[in-house]
């Protein structure tokens, strides 16, 4: 062991001895830190750097017009698509590998398929998303003044900023975009030269293209990348070697345990997991759910700059709602637009709508938890303000919630028609895929906004930001069922999403693993009944002894 240690000399021909000094294998995540200190210090510096260079795709009067060129939309999506498509692989390849106890041909190891999923666990989900974007409130570009927007300008590292939530600083969708590196692991060594070169164009491109659409400084970029790939070459070194055979015999072997576990157990599991999943007892024992009516429906409109959107919409709903009482809550998440004047007017004309505002926007989660806890109704149906959801749909998702009687917990909408590009459409239906398997939540679509939940049962659901995509599992979790009903999906009239891609595709990976651990966590839901107690007859006289001493006391 000694010699193994020391330091090895090779000795030449001539006679001298030379030392070899070998290279740790964490120089390069090293060298991502010395360079995102040397970076920071320049934008600190010179935080002039940043507006010049977002000044360039900037036009007087039009704002950052390139973020409506159709093909840099479309490479975004494509780039979304792709990195949906390398997690995916990486966790299929995990998949097959575990079932099979096995290497199997074509399919990359164990090791590296968890170091794919932990580079973009730890990368850009939980260092970028979860703390740098919402410890650091720095404002994007197409949100500060100098550029047309109601924050002010601030440079790198700045906390309190004018942003509350999903801020500038760093880049998510870069962080994705150079997270790709990580993939080339899974070629052979032949092809990984050439991956490496495929993958950092697309990443240059894609990060730019945050750059020209006002999203992202140009300092929020290149610091992303230099956090990444410091994951990157940081985690590297321990899937390599022994660590990495390690973990593949880990696998194999957890695998195998797996396969040998008595038919016997493995059955009890399967029925555990029905009776809990069933909700209430009525539903275990097989009888007919009894039917239940709601007195006042509380439609939850979750928005942020939707002002003209939501002057039909408003509108739509009570339109759709004729008859059955109702108030509608429109969750104005900090928008910067007219919407309370659009709310005045329609409140002025009869219509029964609530504005409740953010002083700063804090994330479409937290504008519908805002809306539930306002709700005065006895249960809530929550629907987007883009207008995308039809709103003849929440009667029909409110009768089917009462028809189910009292173990079902959730009505969930299920988008047909979708009018999204076809990429949108396709890394859409992978990540449900990917939720389904893991959750089991035998939801076809959450990303759909309609939903229907009672007042109550919504209440106490835990919450963390991104919950109204996992509310079938989380009502699930709480021991009710839920129902399901096809909606029709419609197009966007006015304006343009909120949402980054990348970015809640960051989110959501981080997001589904910890909602499948509140699952494992959570128990069986009893069934809770109390048993009458014997009761003592109330004692209406005092026993002569004590009255005797109170009447001495008193004395």
């Amino acid at each position: 062991m000694r010699e193994a240690l020391a330091d090895p000399l090779v000795e030449q021909a001539s006679g001298e001895r030379v030392r070899i000094v070998r290279a740790s294998p964490f120089t390069p995540a090293l060298l991502c830190l010395f360079a995102f200190v040397c970076l920071s210090l320049l934008f600190l510096a010179f935080p002039s750097l940043d507006l010049a260079i977002s000044r360039l795709f900037f036009k007087p009067g039009q704002g950052f017009s390139v973020a409506d060129v159709a093909k840099l939309q479309l490479a975004r999506e494509v780039g979304t698509t792709i990195t949906a498509m390398a997690v995916g692989f990486a966790l299929l390849a995990l998949g097959l590998g575990a079932l099979a106890g096995r290497r199997l041909p074509l399919i990359p190891r164990p090791r590296d398929a968890l170091f794919v999923i932990g580079v973009y666990a730890f990368g850009p989900a939980l260092i970028v998303n979860a703390f740098f974007k919402d410890v650091f409130g720095r404002a994007r570009p197409r949100e500060v003044i100098e550029f047309g927007g109601w924050l002010d300008f601030s440079p790198v590292w700045t906390v309190h900023g004018g942003c509350f939530g999903n801020c500038s600083f760093v880049s998510g969708e870069a962080s994705s975009a150079i997270a790709l590196v990580a993939i080339v692991w899974l070629f052979p060594k032949a092809l990984r030269l050439s991956v490496a070169v495929a993958v950092m164009t697309m990443a240059v491109v894609l990060s730019l293209n945050r750059i020209a659409m006002g999203g992202h400084f140009l300092s929020d970029v290149l610091l992303s990348w230099c956090i990444t790939l410091g994951v990157i070459f940081a985690l590297r070194p321990f899937f390599t070697g022994r660590r990495g055979a390690a973990l593949d015999a880990f696998v194999f072997r957890w695998a195998g345990n797996a396969q040998t576990k008595p038919a016997q157990d493995m059955a009890v599991q399967d029925i555990g997991f029905s009776a809990a999943a069933a909700g209430p007892a009525e539903q275990r024992a097989g009888a007919a759910p009894a039917n239940r009516h709601f007195d006042l429906v509380s439609v939850v409109v979750p928005a942020r700059n939707e002002a003209d959107n939501l002057a039909i919409l408003v509108e739509e709903i009570g339109a759709a709602l004729t008859g059955r009482p109702h108030e509608t809550i429109v969750v104005d998440d900090g928008s910067s637009d007219h919407t309370g004047e659009v709310l005045a007017k329609l409140a002025a004309k009869g219509l029964p709508v609530r504005h409740m505002r953010h002083d700063c926007s804090c994330g479409q989660s937290r504008a519908v938890r805002t809306g539930v806890f306002a709700a005065r109704g006895d249960v809530v149906a929550t629907i987007d303000g883009d207008g995308q959801n039809d709103p003849a749909f929440i009667p029909v998702l409110v009768e089917a919630l009462e028809s189910a009687g009292a173990e079902a917990g959730l009505a969930a909408g299920q988008r047909v028609g979708r009018t999204d590009t076809k990429l949108k459409q396709l890394s859409s239906r992978f990540a449900n895929g990917l939720r389904r398997a893991m959750l089991a939540d035998d939801t076809r679509d959450t990303g759909c906004g309609l939903k229907v939940v009672p007042t109550e049962l919504f209440r106490r659901l835990p919450f963390f930001d991104g919950w109204h995509r996992y509310l079938p599992a989380l009502v699930l979790r709480e021991g009710y069922g839920v129902v399901h009903r096809d909606v029709r999906d419609r197009s966007r009239r006015f304006g343009t999403s909120n949402y980054g891609i990348f970015d809640r595709a960051a989110r959501g990976a981080l997001d589904l693993f910890g909602v499948w651990w509140l699952i494992r966590r959570g128990r069986k839901v009893p069934d809770v009944s109390e048993n009458p107690l014997p009761q003592r007859e109330p004692v209406t006289e005092l026993p002569e002894a004590l009255a005797q001493a109170k009447g001495r006391v008193s004395a």
